[in-house]
């Protein structure tokens, strides 16, 4: 994934007041319900709010319906868009950009995935500060201009993370499994591009970019913090205000799943091989996800928690760390089983692991599900113990079209899954006989 560029302001101020509360606060946030608000702006912005006064701070992330799969067939063009975004304004070059946010102990962020580009601002809410952050904010995202010194520069940063990826098994191990899991689907590429891609994005791409795919109506915006509801509705409508109006783009068209196992070996000069195995999961706001979600933690998901770990590694010490995940996207993610071993024990731990799959799709111990729903179900408001934790989740929440009340019906959903839940949702949308494995090493 692109690396987010970000200023960071390392204040006296602001790291006194997080110091301060922090610990004071933690038991109260910890607890507290969080009250998602959400409306949409004159020029077609969805907002999403939390009201959050524990702290005197703001949380901003604006979402843009801009990731990698609106690169057409110029790969990178969404990461290289979001990475150029707070180089420069029509007034202000990059070091004055950098200047702004620091001097008032503010911070900016932004990055690219494949779903979406995303641009955070965090500030102190005391009006005089807030007020300057934001419209520096606002000016980076509104009034970007792509310089064609700092294309140049980006362009060779991008051109070498992508050489070094020839001399990364792990990375070249990422970029077959999403290749071959997704051909001809714009999930399928790189999200930075390759070097033949990057090479072609010139100035008047990025800019077309930009304009076609950052505007208000495909636009989320969240807001987290000490501000009422009146006051983020003015935010956000100066936000939305400031972007062009544009047109939403046409939903990503559905992949197709493999029909039969497919096997990718990439041999490697090193010691290690990287092992995956994977399938289509399913797309956010699945009726699966919870039993899917709820099960993944038994069988590899919460580490010694876990049958693969407990089947590779510790009966057999086959590998450091094995683990298994879903990543729901607009469209079906993945579901990625991945380890790396060393190359004379590479065939061993595949059949370890396709065992363990097989079984656990049969049957598991009702007791350890209790174990894993407890754990889930106790530490749940930990995941909800920040305003940047909180901004996280409901910025996915408005993308995704997620129902206001996800945050509090999770854990009383995951309460309520039964073995048989489980086992009935793994069965529906796991296929173990229609899996891509990968290998990239020397697998012995």
């Amino acid at each position: 994934m692109k690396q987010p560029q970000i200023f960071h302001a390392r204040t006296s101020l602001t790291a006194a007041l997080l110091l301060f509360t922090g610990l004071l606060l933690f038991s109260q946030m910890s607890v507290a319900a969080v009250k998602i608000e959400s409306w949409m702006t004159p020029q077609g912005a969805k907002v999403m709010y939390v009201y959050s006064p524990q702290l005197p701070m703001l949380d901003i992330e604006v979402s843009f319906d801009a990731g990698s799969t609106r690169d057409g067939q110029d790969w990178g063009l969404a990461a290289f868009t979001a990475g150029l975004i707070g180089t420069a304004t029509s007034t202000q070059n990059e070091n004055q950009i950098a200047d702004s946010f620091n001097r008032i102990g503010a911070q900016f962020g932004g990055s690219a995935e494949r779903d979406r580009a995303s641009f955070s601002l965090r500030t102190l809410t005391r009006q005089d500060v807030m007020q300057q952050a934001f419209q520096q904010y606002l000016m980076v995202l509104s009034e970007a201009q792509f310089k064609p010194e700092i294309i140049e520069r980006e362009r060779e940063r991008l051109l070498l993370g992508i050489k070094q990826k020839s001399v990364n098994p792990q990375a070249m191990a990422n970029d077959l499994l999403w290749a071959n899991l997704y051909p001809n689907h714009p999930y399928g590429h790189p999200t930075s591009g390759d070097e033949k891609t990057v090479m072609g994005l010139t100035a008047k791409k990025i800019e077309q970019f930009y304009r076609q795919y950052y505007s208000a109506n495909n636009a989320v915006i969240s807001i987290v913090g000490d501000v009422d509801k009146a006051r983020a509705s003015e935010l956000a409508e100066q936000l939305a205000s400031h972007l062009p109006q544009g047109e939403k783009p046409k939903a990503v068209s559905a992949p197709q799943a493999l029909s039969q196992a497919k096997k990718i070996q990439q041999t490697f000069a090193s010691s290690q091989t990287y092992y995956s195995l994977a399938q289509l999961g399913i797309e956010r706001g699945n009726k699966d996800y919870v039993p899917l979600f709820v099960g993944n933690h038994l069988f590899g998901g919460s580490g010694f928690g876990s049958y693969l770990m407990e089947e590779v590694r510790e009966k057999r010490g086959l590998v450091y760390s094995v683990y298994s995940y879903f990543a729901p996207m607009k469209q079906p993610g993945p579901f990625i089983i991945g380890l790396s071993t060393k190359n004379a024990s590479a065939k061993e731990a595949e059949q370890v692991v396709q065992e363990t799959l097989q079984n656990f799709m049969q049957d598991f111990s009702e007791e350890r599900l209790q174990a894993i729903k407890d754990n889930l179900i106790g530490g749940w408001p930990l995941r909800m113990d920040s305003n940047s934790k909180i901004i996280g989740y409901i910025s996915m929440i408005g993308f995704y079209g997620l129902p206001l009340d996800y945050l509090d019906a999770f854990p009383e959903q995951i309460a309520k899954v039964s073995k048989q839940d489980v086992l009935q949702a793994w069965q529906r949308q796991i296929q173990p006989d229609k899996m891509l494995t990968v290998m990239v090493g020397q697998p012995q």
